[in-house]
């Protein structure tokens, strides 16, 4: 006989920002004694993540991919599906090809494809007769993941008595609202009312909460704070990390740079005169952090091939955000959330939020940070050099960013993450005779 009081919870993961927010919850659902499946949704091979390798050792997970699920034929066709009329790709697709293939996939095929796959997940996830929890994250009509597919599974959990929540995969490193160089008006931004799909939708802060506050209602928004800038995590974390070949110099300062996609307004030729500027300091060592998900990366590119010295570095893609701030004595950052980790640990982060057409969130809320102009970052500099161990923050100025933004509203965040997933899966679901 089964027992009411199991808790079982599906989760997906798509790409390397799931990995960074989820995971900590479904560590964090694991050790409170749950069971639960991870699917890794991606047609990339995500499984060699480290942090995917440790999951995959936890009690009660069961980690698989889509390809040990689907056939070759429906993989095929759940990939082709996806690129073609949701992924990025398919703005490059012939139109002549385009309205051939959508000949041949109709929504009523699509459809029925999406809920024989849908189906099956759920059937190799969840045990019969048990009121479980399916877990995407954020969900935008922009994803590459098919809404269509999406809501077919949504729907068909729902059927089944399950509960669908939404997690983060980010986290709002902006102030303001104009941030992208296509963004001209500041209104509700209707790719988010897609969201109303599931039951709930968790944030980490109400920075990002009130993106889905004029489309949804406000008992389906839960503020829970940060699953990965929380200090049980990181400190896990550090226990988890690869060795990397960026060691950390100490007879040098290492200045980490972070920088976002080009789609964020940023501005490549003062960029490089602050790499120009740095480097001129002889005990200095720049290492450049591209974004993740930054496949073109022409900007910068073009100015590495302008100016080549040794005391520049080049992070690469394997090379995670945590081991360059475990290194790092400074972080120059132009609104990333990866810079949120440094304020956590306690690195210093210079906001240079004249390289950008926005404000960044860490100045708003820590104001010493603000470099306004060049001048700014190379005083910082000086001062660094000539002080390393001065006092850079304001004790309550990072009290507030961290209050607001990431242990919200206390450091218990992941136990939060569990009770409400845990709470949306204690009773048995009713038998329909």
């Amino acid at each position: 006989m089964i027992r009411a009081y199991r808790r079982e919870a599906l989760f997906f993961l798509r790409h390397y920002n799931d990995i960074d927010h989820i995971v900590p919850v479904i560590y964090k659902w694991s050790q409170s004694g749950h069971q639960c499946t991870v699917v890794l949704i991606g047609f990339t091979n995500i499984r060699k993540d480290y942090r995917i390798q440790f999951i995959s050792t936890l009690a009660c997970v069961k980690v698989l991919s889509i390809h040990d699920l689907l056939t070759p034929v429906d993989q095929f066709h759940f990939c082709s599906i996806s690129l073609v009329l949701y992924g990025y790709s398919g703005q490059y697709v012939n139109r002549s090809f385009y309205r051939l293939f959508t000949y041949m996939w109709p929504k009523k095929k699509r459809l029925q494809f999406w809920n024989k796959i849908a189906k099956l997940l759920l059937k190799t996830a969840f045990v019969k007769n048990i009121k479980s929890v399916v877990v995407f994250d954020w969900i935008s009509q922009k994803s590459t993941l098919p809404l269509e597919f999406v809501h077919c599974l949504l729907l068909l959990s729902r059927n089944e008595g399950h509960t669908s929540i939404s997690l983060p995969h980010g986290d709002s490193p902006h102030i303001n609202e104009l941030i992208r160089n296509h963004e001209f008006s500041i209104q509700p931004q209707a790719k988010y009312a897609f969201s109303d799909m599931f039951d709930f939708i968790v944030c980490p802060n109400e920075l990002c909460a009130k993106r889905y506050r004029p489309f949804i209602s406000s008992t389906k928004i839960k503020v829970l704070g940060s699953p990965r800038y929380n200090d049980e995590w990181l400190a896990r974390l550090r226990r988890l990390l690869p060795t990397t070949a960026i060691q950390k110099n100490q007879q040098l300062l290492n200045i980490v740079f972070f920088l976002r996609k080009n789609e964020f307004s940023l501005f490549w030729d003062e960029i490089k005169r602050v790499m120009k500027m740095l480097i001129q300091f002889e005990n200095v060592q720049l290492i450049i952090k591209p974004h993740t998900r930054d496949y073109q990366q022409k900007p910068l590119r073009s100015i590495l091939r302008q100016i080549q010295s040794p005391r520049i570095e080049v992070a690469q893609e394997h090379a995670h955000s945590v081991n360059l701030i475990e290194m790092a004595h400074i972080v120059i950052d132009v609104a990333t959330s990866a810079a949120f980790e440094a304020v956590k640990h306690g690195t210093p982060v210079l906001s240079a939020d004249y390289l950008h057409a926005g404000r960044s969130t860490i100045a708003h809320y820590i104001p010493e940070t603000t470099m306004h102009c060049r001048d700014d970052i190379y005083h910082a500099i000086q001062r660094f050099i000539k002080d390393p161990q001065h006092d850079f923050y304001n004790t309550q100025h990072r009290a507030n960013f961290i209050r607001h933004m990431l242990d919200v509203p206390d450091k218990y965040v992941l136990e939060r993450y569990v009770s409400l997933l845990a709470g949306e899966t204690q009773a048995p679901k009713r038998l329909v005779a």
